[in-house]
């Protein structure tokens, strides 16, 4: 069972998202002062942002849609797995890591379509500002995992951060 919000409200939600991957930026700031200042900047925009969401409905979410969350088995069959960061959730964020790391943008309207999400400008809003955050989020190392902070490497870790913070597409391509 998913332990309950303190609020029903997207707006709520992403600011307690943003508090928290505020608190890990400042945990690694001074090991990158020459990309501080952009850093703190982006998150002052992107609380700006966070600020003008509209709307509640939260639903189950996984958080960390990446390529090392799938499994695909010798059948076929297709698999969502590390589920350490689910809980109650703006649906944009899934959604929108889903699309922007496997969906061209043709394809997106007919996604939405399936699975029952209005393509309108709130959610695409609420889709590329989440999508910046997770960019962000998965750049910095969380507190007791094997991952590593690495100074030297940080500045193409915010490749995507900044293509989603500037409403680009994933600079990637699509998988």
């Amino acid at each position: 069972m998913l332990p309950s919000a303190a609020s029903d409200l997207y707006r709520d939600i992403g600011l307690a998202s943003l508090a928290r991957i505020r608190q890990k930026w400042l945990y690694y700031r001074a090991q990158v002062p020459e990309l501080a200042n952009f850093v703190d900047a982006s998150l002052a925009e992107l609380e700006q942002q966070v600020g003008q969401f509209t709307g509640e409905g939260l639903v189950a979410s996984h958080n960390d849609i990446c390529n090392a969350n799938w499994l695909l088995t010798p059948e076929g069959q297709l698999y969502l797995i590390d589920l350490e960061s689910m809980a109650l959730g703006d649906p944009a964020l899934d959604i929108g890591a889903t699309l922007w790391w496997y969906y061209p943008p043709e394809l997106r309207q007919r996604f939405l379509e399936i699975v029952g999400y209005a393509n309108d400008e709130a959610f695409q809003f609420r889709m590329r500002v989440r999508m910046a955050m997770h960019c962000l989020d998965i750049a910095l190392p969380r507190e007791q995992s094997f991952d590593e902070f690495t100074p030297e490497s940080f500045a193409r870790w915010l490749t995507d951060f900044r293509a989603a913070l500037n409403g680009k597409e994933n600079p990637e391509g699509y998988i």
